[in-house]
């Protein structure tokens, strides 16, 4: 009898503290009333899944990039491998993904599908060889590889109907194969699937909302903060300017790194911020870079938790920003083995403003960055790799942090974090 409870003991420790769980162990399912946030990790850029306490769900960035053409190009750098394996593009295994960790109670289909911007690692790279879908109407990567398998009700992006900031980018991309397939799958998707699509307007927090039991949740919501150059201010729907059309263009170009959309989740005391690849440092050492993330601080306030900026890389989550935000959870989609910028792994080592220690959860770090970065930095990740999962529990005042198997088809948990409870500010 002793020994049972000493092993009930054991058990609730390791539930508790994030110890070791048994391997291949299922993951429990979304129940009513909790807000799943999954970062997946197929290997080749950002996607990410949510689903609301109400069963609405949204897709944030689905990326498929040429892992050989980047590391030809960008040479001794090099990108993490294609998973769980290459049986499949990076697009399908992420609608994979998603039909597993849907509720219950519905059948898989993404209500919003929000694209940061026109990077192929958030939205998918077409080249001429990439598939064609089912109608031929468009070709398959990354999104369009997901709204080919789910239906997508809802889709927001940077610049839609005329897509004109900071210039006509059907003409300044008119070579590009990405961004023309992705405005076919758009007008495909319109006529003979029932999509909506809209730009993201900075200020708003009725243009993402919970699609089936609103008043059962009054206190979430989904507040864009930034889309292009326009921030929100701060105050009701009200929005700054952080640039002016001039200023990101340099001789005609510009990155559309700067020009990400961001959004912050709050519900209950729980907040979330998301923010694609916005920049935060700029000069000669950063081209065509903005800092876009020291006026967005003023607007996020501090949050329980957030994914970085541009993947970790050097240019972004400035200092202003991790102070300003003061993160307890940070979680890094990385791909690339220059991710993170050692001096932002520094930043993330220091404890936030409550005195947590901030913990960072990383969907996969090579080994050559562990390396440039010392066992010493590298020890104080929490994961180094997988998918993450941030399940927040009804009403936003606890949450907890499973990580699960990136090389499993399925969603097996490797570790268990938590519970945590929330930090009221």
């Amino acid at each position: 009898m002793k020994l049972k409870i000493l092993l009930c003991l054991v058990f609730t420790v390791v539930h508790v503290y994030g110890q070791k769980q048994p391997k291949n162990q299922e993951l429990p399912p979304w129940e009513a009333g909790m807000l799943d946030i999954h970062f997946i990790n197929a290997g080749r850029g950002n996607a990410s899944f949510m689903v609301m306490p109400d069963a609405t769900t949204m897709l944030i960035d689905a990326g498929d990039m040429n892992a050989a053409e980047f590391e030809k190009a960008n040479f001794p750098l090099k990108v993490s491998p294609a998973l769980p394996n290459n049986s499949l593009r990076p697009g399908q295994w992420i609608a994979a993904y998603i039909k597993q960790a849907m509720p219950l109670n519905r059948k898989p289909a993404i209500d919003y599908a929000l694209i940061t911007h026109f990077h192929g690692d958030h939205y998918g790279n077409i080249e001429k060889e990439s598939p064609l879908s089912a109608s031929g109407a468009y070709q398959l990567s990354g999104l369009t590889d997901v709204g080919d398998q789910l239906p997508i009700a809802n889709l927001l992006d940077r610049g839609y109907p005329d897509y004109s900031y900071p210039v006509d980018l059907k003409k300044y991309y008119s070579n590009n194969l990405t961004f023309i397939n992705y405005l076919a799958f758009i007008n495909y998707q319109q006529k003979h699937q029932g999509l909506k699509a809209a730009a993201l307007m900075a200020g708003s927090n009725q243009q993402i909302k919970l699609l089936f039991d609103k008043s059962r949740y009054p206190d979430f919501s989904v507040r864009n903060i930034k889309s292009n150059g326009s921030i929100w201010s701060g105050h009701e729907d009200g929005i700054s300017t952080c640039f002016t059309q001039e200023q990101i263009l340099e001789k005609g170009k510009f990155n559309e790194n700067p020009l990400s959309n961001a959004i912050k989740i709050s519900y209950g005391p729980f907040t979330y911020y998301a923010g694609g690849d916005n920049t935060g440092y700029e000069g000669d050492f950063y081209p065509g870079r903005r800092d876009v993330e020291t006026p967005m601080a003023k607007a996020i306030g501090k949050v329980e938790a957030m994914t970085l900026n541009h993947h970790g890389n050097r240019d972004a989550n400035n200092d202003a920003f991790i102070k300003t935000l003061s993160p307890k959870i940070v979680v890094e989609q990385s791909w690339c083995s220059d991710q993170p910028g050692q001096e932002l792994a520094f930043r993330l080592t220091q404890k936030n403003t409550s005195g947590d220690s901030i913990q960072v959860f990383n969907t996969y770090m090579q080994p050559e960055t562990r390396a440039y970065l010392g066992f010493w930095i590298a020890k104080t990740f929490k994961s180094l790799e997988g998918h993450v999962l941030i399940r927040v529990m009804k009403g936003g005042e606890t949450y907890e942090i499973y990580l699960l198997d990136d090389r499993s088809t399925t969603l097996k948990v490797t570790n268990l974090f938590g519970p945590y409870t929330v930090n009221k500010h």
